[in-house]
């Protein structure tokens, strides 16, 4: 066994050790929160003062998503990833149209529940046809093209047109060119294009939707909501009864979302309710022809629930994340964002339908994320623990700065230890406070 090393031998005793360490944790401690406050000053800091001084109602309101436009070269956008370089490159613009929220329904005595969802084209998974790579020289079928993509929406969607453009031939040898940029919506046959012209129209694909003994429809998006109910109340005054089953009418309702609650379906923010005569509508339907006895053949009734256009207050406005519209979290929050709030409806889907806030002096700009109550306790949070960390390294490195020597041995040591003593050194197994 070998010989220990008596401590004193050491090259480093304990003490310095303490002393080094901590000189080091506070120093990095100040550095690192130091740093800190000067990122939270645009990602914590200035939003929290921003937000204070908007006067942004935090009550929601709904929107409701007209168009999504893509800029080479942005004064504004709806979402940048990363606030120090928002505005530079290209970005995406969404519009809105601003309303009041519509009415809150309770569904009452229902029963013969169904529910059927329409759905569209995914985007994101639909295969697509490259121009440029040829892929286009055998499509047939009605194309949404963007750009030289095309995606094939016959299957899900009913497309009633007059007018075309000359045809576009993208099969043969310079078929790959002549459809490179194609944009907009085409009816091909065998790799011939044509460019369909508006005025057109195009419904999905959506059959055997279940109406058979069916008074109250709801469409919320997607979604077709269907039951037979004895009433419908009102949740903004619950003793208000807006309709009762008499049973030769059916009511039918757009609204944001329909769920259960504990007395009944409930219904929130419903509007352009419309009364339709039991007659006009058989046991199963497609729907294409449920939208259409909704907008043509049904009579308002803005006793059941307001029209969209009364509700309105703002066409066209601009649509940000947050009052900076940007994020700084680096986790791809725009792509999420744009991809929900960017449904315009130009693939034929419904368009997104969402609550947003903005300022009563004016709707020309809303957002879609607005809590002050989150806000303020990360700005506390923020504030207080940076500053705390840099206040208490900063006394404890001036502590030392005042209380640590290094003598004539190279050893560091606290001043007082040796007081009263003929040994002015602490002994190197003695404990240091890093106070």
């Amino acid at each position: 066994m070998p010989k220990p090393t008596p401590i004193e031998d050491l090259i480093i005793p304990p003490q310095d050790q303490k002393i080094c360490g901590t000189i080091c944790i506070c120093q990095m401690t100040a550095v690192l929160s130091t740093v800190a406050i000067v990122y939270l000053t645009v990602a914590i800091y200035m939003p929290y003062t921003r937000a204070i001084a908007s006067g942004i109602d935090p009550t929601p309101i709904m929107c409701s998503t007209t168009r999504a436009v893509n800029k080479d070269n942005c004064d504004w956008g709806s979402c940048g990833e990363w606030c120090l370089s928002k505005t530079s490159g290209a970005c995406i613009q969404i519009y809105v149209n601003v309303r009041k929220n519509g009415s809150s329904l309770l569904l009452a005595d229902c029963g013969s529940a169904a529910n059927k969802t329409c759905y569209g084209i995914d985007q994101e998974n639909a295969k697509k046809y490259h121009c440029i790579r040829d892929e286009c020289k055998n499509l047939t079928g009605t194309f949404n093209c963007t750009e030289g993509k095309c995606i094939n929406i016959t299957d899900a969607f009913e497309c009633a047109f007059r007018d075309t453009d000359p045809p576009l031939k993208c099969s043969g040898r310079r078929g790959k060119i002549t459809c490179i940029d194609v944009h907009g919506l085409f009816s091909c046959e065998r790799g011939t294009c044509r460019r369909i012209r508006t005025p057109y129209n195009c419904d999905r694909r959506c059959v055997d939707i279940p109406t058979r003994n069916k008074n109250v429809i709801v469409l919320s998006g997607d979604r077709v909501f269907l039951a037979r109910c004895g009433k419908i109340v009102d949740q903004a005054n619950a003793t208000k009864e807006v309709w009762i089953d008499n049973g030769e009418d059916v009511v039918m309702l757009s609204c944001h979302f329909v769920q259960n609650g504990s007395a009944g379906v409930v219904a929130v923010d419903c509007i352009n309710a419309a009364l339709l005569p039991k007659i006009e509508i058989s046991d199963l339907t497609n729907f294409t022809y449920l939208q259409y006895l909704y907008t043509v053949r049904a009579t308002p009734n803005r006793d059941i629930a307001p029209s969209e256009v009364e509700l309105t207050l703002k066409n066209d406005s601009r649509l940000m994340i947050n009052l900076e519209g940007c994020v700084n979290t680096l986790a791809d929050e725009c792509k999420e964002f744009l991809k929900d709030y960017g449904r315009d409806g130009t693939d034929h889907n419904a368009k997104a339908r969402f609550p947003c806030f903005y300022t009563e002096y004016s709707a020309e700009t809303v957002v879609a994320r607005f809590d002050l109550e989150t806000t303020y306790r990360q700005f506390v949070v923020a504030l207080v623990l940076p500053t705390v960390l840099i206040i208490v390294s900063c006394i404890t490195l001036i502590f030392c700065q005042r209380t640590v020597e290094v003598g004539d041995d190279a050893k560091m040591r606290i001043k007082f230890c040796g007081a009263g003593s003929t040994e002015a050194q602490c002994h190197p197994t003695d404990p240091v406070s890093p106070l």
